[in-house]
């Protein structure tokens, strides 16, 4: 017990002696940090350098305020260039709307005038043909007297033969068609009107019945006098007659272009396009086979 409160007292003592120490060495420290501390500056020296730092300050102070203010007025000026840019682009945004309005109506009235125009150039097409429904186009023949109702009269008469026409045939007005041609040359087409609609059309069976027509040893074709336009129509047909002519049938138009096909009492079709025509020859010739 005895050794245990000694060993306990030395150690009260050691922590003792390590305090003391401690406060001695701060003690030291604070004695040197006095003696080393500046010396004290003179009052007037304080207040130069204090009026030249505010006076630094105020300097700086001026050039940050006039560049401040430089860059507000620059501001100023992007804002009102920016407020003038929106004023010119809300007007132009306005005047694009009030435009595609106007186009939108535009193109409204460009459908309606194009569906009009078309209604009017098959108006006048039709009314085109039907000025000519009493005309007839004879293509060989020869360029002879000077009156061409009156040759076209006999000529009609003497190649169709007399007995189909008991009474002259009246033909109210007749004429070539471009420039007179050189001496040997090509002969113009005629046209004729025939003043009787039934008698037109009487020529012009015969001339089918009758095919091929010959005056004065020249071949002599005899057909309807349509509009360009109808025998534009007409023409894509060209290449499918040809093949039902091979096949031994009869084809004609009806008007204004509708391909119509005969043979015998068996068949009669009429095709408005070339393909369903070229459809119905193949089908034939493979039940031909």
């Amino acid at each position: 017990m005895a050794t245990r409160r000694e060993q306990k007292q030395q150690n009260n003592y050691k922590k003792a002696l390590c305090a003391n120490s401690g406060r001695e060495a701060k003690a030291s420290i604070s004695i040197e940090d006095t003696d080393n501390s500046p010396e004290p500056t003179p009052p007037m020296e304080a207040n130069t350098e204090t009026s030249a730092i505010l006076a630094a300050i105020t300097d700086l102070s001026k050039k940050m305020d006039d560049r401040f203010n430089n860059l507000e007025t620059s501001l100023q000026t992007m804002q009102a260039t920016l407020t003038d840019h929106d004023d010119r682009i809300s007007t132009l945004e306005a005047a694009g709307s009030n435009h595609d309005a106007k186009l939108t109506q535009l193109k409204q009235q460009w459908r309606q005038l194009e569906e009009n125009h078309k209604l009017l150039q098959h108006k006048v097409i039709d009314l085109e043909a039907r000025s000519r429904r009493q005309n007839i186009k004879m293509v060989g023949l020869p360029e002879k007297g000077n009156n061409p109702v009156d040759f076209c009269v006999s000529f009609l008469r003497d190649l169709l033969g007399p007995a189909h026409f008991p009474t002259p045939i009246e033909v109210d007005r007749a004429h070539r068609l471009g420039q007179p041609s050189d001496v040997g040359g090509r002969p113009r087409v005629m046209i004729a009107r025939i003043h009787s609609f039934r008698v037109k059309e009487k020529i012009l069976r015969l001339a089918r019945e009758n095919t091929p027509l010959t005056y004065d040893g020249r071949r002599i074709h005899i057909f309807p006098d349509f509009p360009a336009e109808t025998l534009k129509r007409r023409q894509p047909f060209e290449e499918v007659r040809k093949k039902f002519k091979e096949a031994g049938m009869r084809t004609g138009f009806l008007y204004p272009a509708r391909l119509r096909v005969t043979k015998g009492a068996n068949i009669d079709k009429v095709f408005n396009t070339p393909e369903d025509a070229d459809r119905f020859l193949l089908s034939y010739r493979a039940t031909r086979q």
